[in-house]
């Protein structure tokens, strides 16, 4: 298997340009956007006078496909303390993502504090891997992006969705019952990434955490409500700040909460600490709900 190092790296054409290669080890279906996002990353890393990135926040244009990528980087300010950076990602002249990469020196003088306390958590060496349900398997289990990614749940995707004698409701029966919620929007385990472990390089390291808390976005507010699923929800935008970098730690607490749904958004947060309590990174995306149900209504400003 790939390193995470290899499977985000870029090289440099010319002046501010680079090519990645967007690779099937981090596919559902797709190439997931936080892998995609991981690549911006290292390209915004080639240009960047700085030594670790401070946060990045991603706009999804279009799909992506597998295969060769080009990436133009554009440093809109640097300063002795901080470089903003934008980074566009293109495939057959077609935008596929557009970042906003902000970067800093490391270990300048300052507090060291963390406001947000990790929350309690069973050890991951006290717990079980969690496999997945079938009815979860059927969805997205076959999927190469599972075999990068080990889980121990604590909190959320454990028990089956499924109603009993759903088969026996009426339509309007079963329309709202789906959008009614069964459990809470939330999931919290320990996730490990055994690719993307000990590359000391903040930015490396960076893309182990977009990944993992990225992909804790769709499933929290999936979570809640029956299958079999109705729905999908493209991200439209993702922001990850990065607090600090522990590239020794191996299993990692992602902390998710849905937000707030309405008019067709879904909002989701995700924290990350390490096991000794460390926050790591704060992550915060909306998703646009796509009904296979219903025909496509667009409401537009005329």
């Amino acid at each position: 298997m790939n390193t995470l190092e290899q499977q985000t790296a870029v090289e440099q054409t010319a002046d501010g340009k680079y090519r990645g290669e967007i690779l099937e080890d981090w596919k559902m279906w797709v190439p997931v956007g936080g892998y995609l996002t991981s690549i911006a990353l290292r390209a915004a890393q080639a240009s960047s006078t700085m030594v670790r990135p401070v946060s990045v926040s991603c706009h999804y244009l279009n799909e992506a496909t597998f295969g060769p990528c080009d990436l133009d980087v554009t440093i809109l300010r640097s300063t002795d303390r901080a470089e903003s950076l934008l980074v566009r990602m293109n495939q057959d002249d077609k935008e596929i993502l557009v970042a906003l990469v902000s970067a800093a020196p490391a270990g300048l003088l300052g507090p060291v504090i963390s406001w947000k306390e990790a929350p309690d958590a069973p050890a991951p060496d006290d717990l079980e891997q969690t496999i997945l349900d079938d009815d979860v398997v059927q969805i997205m289990g076959e999927q190469p992006y599972w075999k990068n990614l080990e889980f121990r749940m604590i909190t959320g995707l454990k028990g089956s969705h499924n109603y009993p004698e759903i088969d026996a409701l009426s339509d309007e029966e079963y329309t709202k019952l789906r959008f009614t919620p069964r459990r809470d929007a939330h999931i919290r385990g320990w996730q490990r990434m055994p690719c993307g472990e000990g590359f000391t390089d903040p930015w490396v390291d960076a893309g182990r955490y977009v990944i993992i808390t990225a992909g804790m976005q769709f499933p929290v507010v999936a979570d809640p409500f029956t299958p079999p699923l109705k729905f999908i929800a493209p991200t439209v935008n993702l922001t990850v700040d990065f607090h600090t970098f522990h590239p020794e730690a191996q299993w990692l607490l992602a902390d998710a909460t849905g937000t707030y749904a309405g008019d067709g958004i879904l909002g989701a947060d995700t924290r990350l600490w390490t096991q000794q309590g460390d926050l790591l990174v704060t992550a915060h995306s909306q998703m646009t709900y796509h009904d296979f149900s219903e025909p496509k209504v667009t409401d537009r400003k005329s």
